[in-house]
């Protein structure tokens, strides 16, 4: 009875040491394939790199709208690779120059080092605060209401208080243009990188930036719309009340949004 104990002890013994190097394989194995399927989606990515460098540099497509792109999509995959290859400008030595580079760190990583770069390159951490927040910012600044000099509006209102109609008028359209190619644009360029990574936020993430930016879409509008009222009024318009109250409102909700967005993402900046 005593040997039968022992080898019914035994037994068990062995099944729990089966089962646990059982577990012990396939969490082994998952871990590989993981490994695996990242070093496979890190070699995509850096091959549409590559695809879109060689398009810029021959100029096979939209240069401004596609290097934009192209240098966010380098600049998230660099910053997830811990790479020091940066893109910022269009310049095919720096192109040809930063791939290269790019190509030699992707091929550098191991199994775990691509598993952790790509777990940072799917991050929304990761992707807002190297497509969009530099950015963001810097329609914030454009829109905030500062007589610093970046918001347009309000600087064409102080420069322009005792100026005769005919120099508000001329200086109308390169302020227009002046937010157009500025803060309108950088805004356009937010939209498309969320759209492009919309589905690594969180749907109460997507409401808070998307409302944010709306804000801010109103504000710019604003701005525009206003300084194109000025042209051919008979009274000085400064001294009749332009200010748009909504305007305001707007602005505020939308700092508001982005300030809980970036508070929540945890890249929140002291107060700009």
């Amino acid at each position: 009875m005593k040997n039968s104990r022992k080898i019914a002890a035994g037994a068990a013994v062995l099944t729990v040491a089966f089962s646990l190097m059982g577990c012990t394989s396939k969490e082994s194995i998952n871990k590989t394939t993981k490994q695996e399927e990242a070093q496979k989606e890190i070699k995509i990515e850096l091959t549409f790199l590559q695809n879109e460098c060689d398009r810029l540099i021959n100029k096979d497509v939209d240069i401004e709208k596609t290097f934009q792109s192209y240098k966010n999509d380098f600049n998230l995959l660099s910053t997830s690779v811990n790479s020091t290859a940066k893109v910022n400008k269009m310049n095919n030595d720096e192109l040809e120059i930063s791939i290269n580079n790019l190509g030699k760190d992707v091929d550098k990583l191991n199994g775990e080092e691509a598993l952790k770069a790509y777990t940072k390159y799917t991050s929304p951490k990761t992707i807002y605060k190297v497509t969009m927040m530099k950015n963001m910012h810097s329609v914030i600044e454009a829109t905030r209401g500062w007589d610093d000099g970046k918001d347009l509006g309000i600087s064409f209102f102080y420069d322009h208080l005792h100026s005769s109609q005919e120099d508000i008028n001329r200086d109308i359209k390169p302020t227009v243009n002046d937010i157009t190619n500025g803060p309108v644009y950088k805004l356009h360029i937010i939209k498309d990188e969320l759209q492009k990574h919309r589905d690594a936020f969180s749907k109460e993430q997507l409401e808070e930036l998307e409302t944010a930016m709306k804000g801010f879409d109103y504000s710019l509008d604003t701005q525009l719309k206003t300084i194109r009222s000025y042209k051919n009024i008979v009274n000085n318009p400064y001294t009749s009340n332009n200010y748009d109250y909504e305007e305001e409102e707007k602005y505020n909700g939308a700092r508001t949004y982005l300030t809980d967005f970036e508070s929540n993402l945890g890249v929140a900046k002291p107060e700009y």
